[in-house]
């Protein structure tokens, strides 16, 4: 036979089983890292994801309050982040966790006239549309270009300056709101003195004086909700607090 005389005298040394021994404790790690480095990196990913969840759930603090602000144009965050820490010694604790926190909610759908992006007008729209169906906003503020651009939407929305819902189909937003400078906890509202491109102290104060206030009426959904109706008590509460200029002195939110 061929093969049995090329094996002949051949050592063990010589004949290959084709299975690499791991001599050293090095080498067997190597190996095992070799294999597993790719499942303990998405392991390890995937444990980070599921801390930074859990850690933004447990720290996260809740609006006591969330106001809608329709306009014409949009708020620079900074002069948001301002109107909401602003408007925080005038808001109570409503959700008992000890602090108080304002959340403004900027909705801009502009004037007709104007070239505003469709998808930015259609997100502004469903934000809207998602937040009222949830009633995390009672009270607006708005500018009329940002009322007129609703339009039908906002049919009935309102509540009148009397305490009376507005009824389904009625539009008559004057009757619903008040001017910006009817309270005087609102008066003294204005950014920041560091100026953000062309918004001034100055100009922000001029916007404002555009400003109306209005208040969420309590037919549909409110009504039929237990804890939106307590909600709407509280910001009915709150603008009487702002009409005075009376604060409501609780802790406020870091």
């Amino acid at each position: 036979m061929a093969r049995e005389r090329y094996l002949l005298d051949v050592g063990e040394d010589t004949i290959h089983t084709g299975v690499i021994e791991l001599k050293t404790r090095k080498d067997k790690f190597k190996n095992w890292w070799h294999y597993n480095k790719r499942i303990l990196l998405f392991s390890a990913i995937a444990a980070a994801l599921v801390i930074s969840w859990i850690v933004s759930v447990v720290t996260r603090v809740d609006p006591d309050y969330t106001v809608g602000l329709i306009t014409s144009f949009s708020l620079p965050t900074e002069v948001r982040e301002e109107l909401e820490s602003y408007l925080v010694p005038y808001c109570d604790d409503r959700n008992g966790d000890g602090k108080v926190k304002v959340t403004v909610n900027n909705y801009v759908f502009g004037d007709k006239s104007t070239t505003q992006d469709y998808q930015l007008l259609q997100a502004a729209y469903t934000r809207f549309a998602g937040d009222a169906s949830l009633g995390s906003c009672m009270i607006y503020i708005h500018d009329e270009e940002g009322v007129k651009a609703l339009g039908s939407v906002l049919e009935g929305f309102f509540m009148y300056n009397d305490g009376t819902p507005m009824p389904d189909g009625a539009m008559d937003i004057e009757n619903a709101s008040r001017p910006w400078e009817d309270y005087i906890g609102l008066r003294d509202f204005t950014a920041s003195g560091n100026e953000l491109n062309n918004w001034t102290p100055k100009v922000v104060e001029e916007l404002c004086k555009r400003l109306s206030v209005s208040i969420r009426t309590t037919d549909g959904a409110v009504e039929k909700d237990e804890k939106l109706t307590e909600y709407h008590k509280d910001s009915v509460k709150l603008l009487e607090r702002l009409e005075k200029g009376e604060k409501a002195g609780t802790e406020t939110a870091e």
